[in-house]
């Protein structure tokens, strides 16, 4: 069963190339620097699958689903239908960030990505992710 980070990190996430650190959920969606490029969908607890982020540095930046969970309030269907007449496959693609017409337990994952891929972005000059130094990125 996935496990949500705790208050009490210092971040919310890190590139593990360059560095660069996003304090908040919301000052790593908000950077123009970041990218939703996949997901990698966990069918057994769907809230650890991985969202795949490009970085500007050219790195992927993984981060559990379940961190991005708060963000839809839309229904949740118990029933998966991977496979069925009904399921176009897309959480079987990992660079497939369609919405999932299906009512499959997997549908609230690609709503997310709707919204995170909706995100609007900050302007590039306005409070860049930093790095580990405090430099901005």
């Amino acid at each position: 069963m996935y496990t949500p980070m705790t208050d009490n990190l210092i971040a919310f996430g890190q590139c593990p190339s360059c560095k660069a650190i996003w304090p908040t959920r919301g000052s790593f969606l908000a950077d123009p620097g970041v990218r939703l490029i996949g997901y990698s969908v966990n069918f057994t607890d769907l809230l650890a699958g991985v969202f795949l982020f490009r970085h500007r540095c050219e790195a992927i930046v993984t981060i559990h689903a379940g961190e991005f969970a708060s963000l839809y309030d839309g229904p949740i269907f118990g029933t998966p239908q991977t496979g069925g007449p009904k399921c176009p496959g897309y959480c079987l693609r990992a660079d497939e960030l369609r919405s999932c017409p299906a009512h499959c337990e997997c549908a609230f994952v690609r709503e997310i990505i709707q919204l995170i891929a909706n995100w609007p972005k900050r302007p590039e000059a306005d409070s860049p992710a930093l790095t580990r130094s405090g430099r901005s990125s």
